[in-house]
């Protein structure tokens, strides 16, 4: 009876066929098999004993996995799920955008000659790194350096010109004082000798006595003339006096600048024997020395790359050391380079062109002691001159021997009219004759205040001297100013992009000698589809890393965003500046940017992966309830940016509940068992 219930036990429980199973009859008592024979029925009861043993075996695992319910029925119990759970967190998102582009600069500059010339030195090649204020190109000079002493000549004549006119002005204002004076004097006197005819046809007695009032005047003009022309003399002597000892300064300043100018040619011909004896053998060993230490340099480089590279290949090290065992062998490398050129430089002396420059110096220095002799010998011609006006002197002091003979013929006069008062005859003839003197007189003093007129005459022409003096000048300077367009500097900080001319070339105002590349203000490009563009404004931070120079970021800002839309890719470019750039930054380079479109500070975050899309409503599934058992309540929440896997929700949601991952097809109000919390 136990083996049919069984039997029928495991037919409910398996998928095995009712036919393929035998049924096991309750055996009566088994006759007794003859003796020396096998019943036939054994082999069948063996089999049908393990087909029993194998169902009753497979029925029993298979209830060891499933829960039987109570009244002995085959029905399960319903599985709970087991999820996932995250809490919700209060953090900062930074919602970014990734870009590419490259270098580029807004100072690409031509540089020409201001002047037609030759070129002498070209100091630059293609690809050279420039300062501002460097030397790039020298002209040929020699020209203009002829031109500048040429002028200066002209400024020198110009001078000596207009000191000779103002020195010769005082004189001749003088004489012309001096030739009125004397008219007036004689006018005076004239009109006198009149009024004394006039009085001469009264009684004798009125008349001598109007001839000794005359002579009296006489007297006291002739001791006026004579004070002046004493105080003239004085003046004269202090001033003869003054230009002898400020032209003998002149001359000792002239003396000196020869011995300087003699010092400087012994400075430069020692000089030039010191190019021309060239290198010493100190030098020659430091530079070998300087070889041999880049030399261990570039073996130690080339070991570390060589060690970066294998354990890169191991997978023991990243590819940003190789990179930079790389780096450090391409420096030291260009180190050696750098080395054996200066020794070949040291080796091989000082150039033909420093020799050249050299002897430049000292015919520069020789001419400088030509130049110096020669303002000795004009300072010399102007001492000269300035002992020349001692004649002035001597005619001072004649003018006084004069008024002194003038006094002593005046108080002659006096005496001889006091004695002939009362003696001398009259006649209307002497009248009618001092009367023409009178007229004589009077002429003679309007044609010495005529000569007044030639005064302006003379002080326009020291305008004139001083205007030459003003020409010569800026010729001169306009010399200079000439000279110095032969030395063309770099106007930025940048890199020679391209040569157009070389040593020997003819150049002239406009044409190009070399295109620079500024360093300065070289900033970044980039390329933004018309989805993005509308997320990006001008300051937000960026960062960069340009692979050519370092993999290290760089930081800058939006600096401009050019409206105009590319017509075929639909791109906008936008430029990025880079505040303290380094030297190493090239227009052209390729470089990768991020750009932080938006951030959200304190704001409740959750997995990406945890929001649900249902009916068009974004929404959580929050595991409510405490320990590892929960059921499942549906959130509608709104949704902000989302970044690093992380998404802002806003809503129906607090700080600390546990979010299901997933997006697992639960119900509201299911049962769910949380397998961990992160």
């Amino acid at each position: 009876m136990k083996v049919s219930n069984y039997q029928q036990s495991t037919e409910e429980q398996t998928t095995v066929p009712r036919e393929t199973v035998p049924r096991v009859e309750r055996p009566g008592p088994a006759p007794a098999p003859p003796p020396g024979k096998t019943p036939r029925w054994l082999p069948i009861a063996i089999i049908a004993a393990l087909l029993i043993g194998g169902l009753f075996l497979r029925s029993r695992n298979k209830g060891a996995s499933t829960a039987p319910v109570a009244g002995n029925t085959a029905a399960q119990a319903p599985q709970i799920t087991t999820v996932k759970v995250m809490p919700v967190a209060v953090g900062n998102l930074a919602q970014s955008l990734d870009i590419t582009g490259s270098l580029k600069t807004n100072q690409n500059i031509n540089l020409s000659s201001k002047i037609v010339g030759r070129i002498a030195q070209l100091y630059v090649q293609e690809g050279s790194r420039v300062r501002m204020g460097e030397l790039v190109v020298q002209l040929d000079d020699a020209d203009l350096r002829a031109q500048v002493a040429a002028a200066q000549a002209a400024l020198r004549t110009a001078q000596v010109r207009y000191n000779q006119t103002v020195v010769g002005l005082p004189a001749r204002v003088q004489q012309v004082g001096t030739t009125i004076e004397q008219a007036r004097t004689a006018l005076q006197t004239a009109q006198a000798r009149y009024r004394q005819a006039l009085l001469n046809e009264n009684p004798r007695i009125v008349a001598a006595q109007q001839q000794v009032n005359t002579a009296r005047d006489t007297v006291k003009t002739a001791q006026a003339r004579l004070k002046q022309a004493r105080e003239t003399a004085t003046q004269t002597q202090v001033q003869v006096e003054e230009e002898i000892k400020r032209t003998a300064t002149g001359v000792e300043a002239a003396q000196s600048g020869v011995t300087s100018a003699q010092s400087q040619v012994a400075s430069s011909q020692a000089a030039l024997a010191d190019i021309r004896r060239g290198a010493r053998e100190q030098q020659i060993a430091q530079a070998q020395a300087a070889v041999n230490l880049a030399q261990a340099n570039l073996k130690d480089a080339e070991t570390e790359l060589n060690r970066q590279k294998i354990l890169v290949a191991g997978g023991a090290a990243a590819q940003s050391a190789v990179d930079a065992a790389q780096t450090r062998y391409d420096v030291n490398q260009a180190q050696l380079q750098s080395a054996q050129q200066n020794l070949s430089l040291v080796r091989e002396g000082n150039t033909n062109e420093q020799i050249r420059q050299a002897e430049e110096a000292v015919n520069r220095a020789q001419q400088g002691v030509i130049q110096a002799q020669t303002n000795v010998q004009q300072a010399e011609n102007l001492r000269a001159q300035a002992v020349a006006g001692r004649a002035r002197e001597q005619n001072a002091q004649a003018d006084v021997s004069a008024a002194l003979a003038a006094l002593a013929t005046a108080q002659s006069g006096l005496q001889t009219a006091q004695s002939n008062l009362a003696q001398i005859p009259i006649t209307r003839q002497e009248t009618v004759a001092a009367k023409q003197a009178v007229d004589q007189a009077r002429a003679g003093l309007v044609q010495a205040q005529a000569n007044r007129s030639q005064i302006p005459i003379a002080q326009s022409d020291i305008q004139a001297a001083a205007a030459a003096v003003q020409s010569a000048r800026a010729g001169v300077q306009q010399a200079q100013v000439n000279l110095s367009y032969a030395r063309i500097y770099s106007p930025v900080n940048g890199v020679v992009n391209t040569k157009l001319a070389d040593v020997g070339s003819a150049v002239s105002p406009g044409s190009t000698m070399l295109n620079i590349v500024s360093l300065d203000r070289v900033y970044f490009e980039a390329l933004v589809s018309e989805n993005n563009v509308n997320r990006i404004r001008t300051g937000q931070q960026a960062s960069l890393i340009v692979p050519s120079v370092s993999a290290q970021a760089l930081r800058g800002f939006v600096s401009d965003i050019i409206p105009n839309a590319d017509p075929r890719s639909r791109q906008f470019r936008v430029r990025i500046t880079v505040p303290n750039a380094p030297s190493q930054l090239t227009p052209g380079a390729f470089a990768r940017g991020t750009l932080v479109t938006q951030t959200v500070y304190n704001a409740l975050v959750v997995p990406s992966d945890a929001i649900q899309e249902i009916n068009g409503q974004s929404a959580v599934l929050i595991a409510s309830g405490t320990g590892n058992e929960a059921r499942v309540q549906r959130r509608n929440v709104r949704v902000g940016i989302a970044a690093n896997g992380r998404t802002q929700v806003m809503g129906n949601i607090v700080k600390g509940e546990r979010v299901i991952m997933g997006n697992e097809p639960l119900e509201d109000g299911e049962k769910v068992k949380v397998a961990s919390a992160a």
